[in-house]
């Protein structure tokens, strides 16, 4: 086992459990519309913190360290658009002709964590940190396994609140359900928006 590989797999755990933008929003989507659309939204997710590992193999950090107003940008794209998915959630499907266009989850899951600046340190900071520099190997490994431990933990969400769907089937507990996931889903915006600026 690699130097610091046991305290990385701790701290990847830790941070996949802990409530954030991909598990609320993970668990509205698999309770209102069921499993098939929550593991399509877990494809999507895994895509983008794939696409955001290969960013950060290429030199990213000294990109966003160089030009603040690029990590800025990053941040508050992110932060809209969890705003833009709480006011959805909050005021619902005009009609149900969308909810056939499955496509459409995994697409959100892979913009939610291309714009989630959080997620990007994990593989610009944290496991660089873990691995020590110039572990290459060590690095893809790492990566490999948080990729891992996220999409489980994703699925799990899915899993787990798909089995409410049926219950949410009465329109007046739906409504009541989803405007209380949009709350949340906004209050993890602007909790997102005070945790994830930088230092000053």
């Amino acid at each position: 086992m690699q130097p610091g590989f046991a305290e990385f797999l701790l701290a990847a755990i830790v941070m996949e459990i802990t409530p954030g933008p991909n598990m609320t929003w993970l668990a509205l989507l698999s309770a209102r519309e069921g499993r098939t659309a929550g593991f399509m939204a877990v494809a999507g997710i895994a895509t983008g913190l794939s696409l955001l590992a290969l960013v950060a193999a290429t030199g990213a950090a000294a990109l966003i360290s160089t030009y603040p107003a690029v990590y800025e940008a990053i941040r508050w794209g992110g932060i809209l658009f969890l705003l833009y998915l709480a006011w959805e959630a909050w005021v619902g499907e005009k009609d149900g002709a969308n909810r056939s266009d499955q496509g459409r989850h995994f697409r959100r899951g892979l913009v939610v964590n291309l714009l989630n600046p959080k997620a990007a340190a994990v593989f610009i900071v944290m496991i660089p940190g873990f691995a020590g520099p110039g572990e290459t190997t060590t690095q893809i490994i790492m990566t490999a396994v948080y990729l891992a431990i996220a999409t489980i933990a994703h699925g799990l969400i899915v899993t787990f609140a798909g089995s409410f769907q049926k219950a949410l089937a009465d329109p007046g507990r739906e409504l009541i359900v989803r405007r209380i996931f949009a709350v949340l889903l906004a209050g993890v915006a602007v909790w997102f928006a005070l945790t994830s600026a930088p230092a000053a």
